[in-house]
């Protein structure tokens, strides 16, 4: 009732409809007046006059209406309405762009949506659920037992549907479930569903092909975190023109691969299903064109497969380092992990080098940083490549246990300690009967150790350059406490590559040494030289890398030492102000 109350306040009264109003008052009443003239003259005289003629005394006066303000209502399909172009993947406002409203602003029609969402679900459904009947059973034919005497219930033969065994009555059969829509209503629904959400403000349009420079869910997780902080809480559907493997790829990481689809794979319930829909310009159009067969008015162009075009992200192709992204996301599956590490230190090494050529800003410290956090995770493939565990795994298993325990636990290192372990049960068989055998046993045992740890010096190699490239990259951001404990990490990490190449050099030498015993046996003169050859550069190698870490240990007692002593002056300093003090109070 307040609503029509509110809508006739708003209706004028005007004059010329006041007049009217009390001419036909007035002719009413003088109708009533003859009437009862009349009834009183047939109850005076039994005589009816039968006349078609008009009484003298009425007056017909003629309805007038005005039409001063009136505005004609234009048909939906004259109508427009302006939709916002968006700049992806920060959605800034570009331009005002229009659309026909019965494109994206029609009524919104939960019948028809419903049609259609069946329609699609039906059409999905595979039908192929199969069971077999008594007569596709195999079996026996026999009577199971006589009709009667038994005092059991009657049965036929084995393949019977209440045995265990049998057939299936009614079950279900190979079949196609999929119904029927008219096009030009299905159309109609595309369109419905897509006006609902322009309704609500949950179409978004943007101008630009949807790509990112990186398959990073990282980099793909702030942008949605920035979606929602324009648009409110909840997912996007993201509708592409083509294919975009860097964005697909990043989705599927974050586990959710189903969030982005072609136009051609979009379907109308899937355009009511998230919260908010992001499409290309070029897909909606295409989308548009190929859902208007019930507009069938010359005015709108048929469509066809040649007005499909590609959006190629131009803005993108610019990016240092995107095409060979891009080039990695569309390898091989199989050969994608061990082209990655590859593919992200030419991008870094490509990005610093441009960076060196910029003048100070914010543009060459992004490009550096950058370049940094790419070497970073390259060198962290590389190490899980190298040791069969992820680095982060690695990490985690540094802080409660030292690095040389850790590296016990690698996949790789336990698969050679099984091999040592099979092959020195056969050198202690060999040995037995023979000499030789069993010592070139223990050779390839000795190799496999070398094997070991050159694993760990290589692990302990990349972990530390892994932290001095996230060391850089923090400093470069602004974060020199957390810079300052990566660099206490890279240096305990430079300090195990040391020792663990001491060790390599050391297992090398009982190799060489292991190998001129074998030639002695052999009685081979020349292997035994080439041998010994080999042990006097190991032995070289050795020394001078003792020599190394003894001169660097008595740099950094120096070092240290110097550091206390100024320690210890400084405190002195600190202390003189306060025995003064003391000796004046006592004074």
């Amino acid at each position: 009732m307040r609503g029509v109350t509110h809508q006739l306040s708003r209706l004028s009264i005007r004059q010329d409809a006041l007049c009217a109003r009390c001419t036909v008052r007035q002719t009413a009443l003088t109708q009533y007046n003859i009437l009862t003239a009349r009834k009183k003259s047939l109850s005076s005289s039994f005589a009816r006059a039968i006349s078609t003629s008009t009484a003298s005394k009425v007056s017909v006066s003629s309805i007038t209406t005005s039409t001063d303000g009136f505005v004609p209502i234009k048909p939906i399909a004259e109508q427009t309405v302006l939709a916002t172009i968006h700049q992806f993947p920060s959605l800034e406002p570009l331009r005002f762009e229009t659309y026909p409203a019965n494109h994206l602003y029609l009524p919104t029609r939960r019948d028809i949506l419903h049609r259609a969402v069946i329609y699609e679900g039906d059409m999905t459904r595979l039908g192929t659920a199969s069971t077999k009947t008594r007569h596709e059973v195999r079996g026996s034919r026999k009577k199971v037992r006589p009709q009667k005497g038994s005092g059991a219930a009657r049965l036929g033969d084995k393949k019977s549907p209440m045995l265990r065994g049998g057939g299936v009555a009614f079950g279900p059969h190979p079949r196609d479930f999929s119904t029927e829509l008219q096009k030009k209503v299905y159309d109609l629904a595309w369109r419905t569903a897509l006006s609902y959400r322009f309704r609500k403000g949950e179409l978004i349009i943007v101008d630009n092909a949807m790509e990112i420079e990186s398959p990073s869910p990282r980099l793909l997780g702030d942008i949605f975190k920035h979606h929602e902080k324009l648009r409110g809480r909840g997912r996007s559907l993201l509708v592409t023109l083509e294919e975009r493997p860097l964005l697909e790829q990043a989705l599927v990481e974050m586990d959710r691969g189903e969030q982005t689809l072609t136009w051609e794979e979009v379907d109308v319930k899937n355009l009511l299903e998230l919260s908010r829909v992001i499409i290309e310009r070029d897909a909606l159009k295409n989308i548009l064109l190929t859902h208007q067969e019930d507009l069938t008015h010359r005015s709108i162009t048929p469509w066809h497969k040649s007005l499909v075009r590609s959006s190629p992200p131009e803005e993108l192709e610019s990016t240092i380092g995107w095409q060979e992204f891009r080039a990695l996301s569309l390898t091989d599956p199989k050969k994608k992990d061990a082209a990655r590490a590859d593919a992200y230190e030419s991008v870094a090494s490509t990005r610093y080098t441009y960076a060196e050529t910029l003048s100070a800003g914010p543009k060459r410290t992004g490009l550096t940083i950058s370049a940094y956090d790419l070497l970073a995770e390259a060198k962290e493939l590389r190490f899980a490549q190298m040791t069969g565990l992820p680095f982060r795994d690695y990490m985690r298993l540094t802080e409660n246990m030292e690095a040389s325990d850790v590296a016990l636990s690698f996949p790789r290192i336990q698969a050679l300690d099984y091999q040592i372990g099979v092959k020195s049960d056969l050198a202690t068989t060999a040995a037995e009967t023979s000499r030789q055998k069993g010592e070139e046993l223990m050779t390839e045992i000795r190799e496999l150790e070398v094997q070991k740890l050159e694993i760990q010096y290589e692990a302990a190699l990349l972990a530390a350059q892994v932290h001095e490239h996230v060391a850089e990259s923090q400093t470069l951001s602004g974060d020199e406490a957390a810079a300052e404990d990566t660099l206490s990490l890279a240096s305990s990490e430079r300090t195990n590559v040391d020792l663990v190449q001491l060790q390599m050099l050391e297992a090398r030498l009982e190799v060489a040494k292991q190998k001129v015993l074998v030639a002695g046996l052999k009685r081979d003169f020349g292997g035994v030289k080439k041998a010994q050859e080999e042990v006097t550069q190991c032995t070289e190698l050795v020394e001078g890398k003792r020599n190394e870490i003894e001169a660097w240990d008595a740099q950094m007692a120096e070092i240290e030492g110097a550091e206390e002593a100024e320690v210890a002056q400084v405190e002195e300093v600190k202390a003189e102000p306060v025995v003064e003090v003391k000796k004046e109070e006592k004074r």
